[in-house]
């Protein structure tokens, strides 16, 4: 019975999500947006059956606080070096993509990897490759390979400190290491 229960409050939860994100795509509390989209949330939720995510737990709150740290430093320093790289060079700043791969296996600290690095300035997640675990992100200032490489070992250190705050083991070792993979 405690399984049915966690089921039946997931798909509440998903409908009460997606009811609210109906609401807010139709910019207000209105009577037909209301009804329509708590119709299509149930709709949604019964047709297509979304499979259950599994939530990793926080199992360091120590290093989750390390990780908003080093985060927001990178927001500044990034802000800083883009901010120049604007005023000094323009429309003509240097900018790349970076292939990067990642190592853990998990869908959620994928997802939450790509986040974090999407708010840091200068750079853009444009795609993630699941099956071969591998983060394409647009990035600035990109001037070669050194450039490159510090992307790259940026974001896998997100990766890494996310790892380690929500899961036992470090890293999935089976991927390889985080400095590999190809394109600048």
């Amino acid at each position: 019975m405690t399984g049915r229960r966690a089921r039946l409050r997931q798909r509440a939860n998903t409908v009460l999500w997606l009811w609210v994100l109906w609401l807010l795509l139709w910019g207000g509390v209105r009577p037909v947006p209301l009804v329509g989209g708590l119709l299509v949330a149930v709709g949604v939720v019964a047709l297509f059956g979304l499979p259950p995510v599994r939530r990793p737990r926080l199992r360091r709150p120590l290093r989750l606080l390390g990780l908003i740290g080093t985060l927001l430093t990178e927001l500044v320093t990034s802000s800083v070096l883009v901010a120049w790289e604007a005023v000094r060079k323009g429309p003509k700043v240097p900018t790349g993509i970076v292939e990067v791969p990642l190592r853990t296996d998990s869908e959620l600290l994928m997802v939450s990897t790509s986040l974090l690095s999407l708010m840091v300035p200068g750079s853009l997640v444009l795609e993630m490759d699941r099956e071969r675990r591998l983060l394409y992100i647009h990035a600035l200032p990109v001037r070669g390979r050194a450039d490159a490489e510090r992307r790259r070992r940026e974001v896998a250190a997100v990766e890494r400190r996310l790892t380690r705050a929500f899961t036992e083991q470090p890293h999935d070792t089976a991927a390889g290491s985080a400095g590999t993979g190809g394109g600048t």
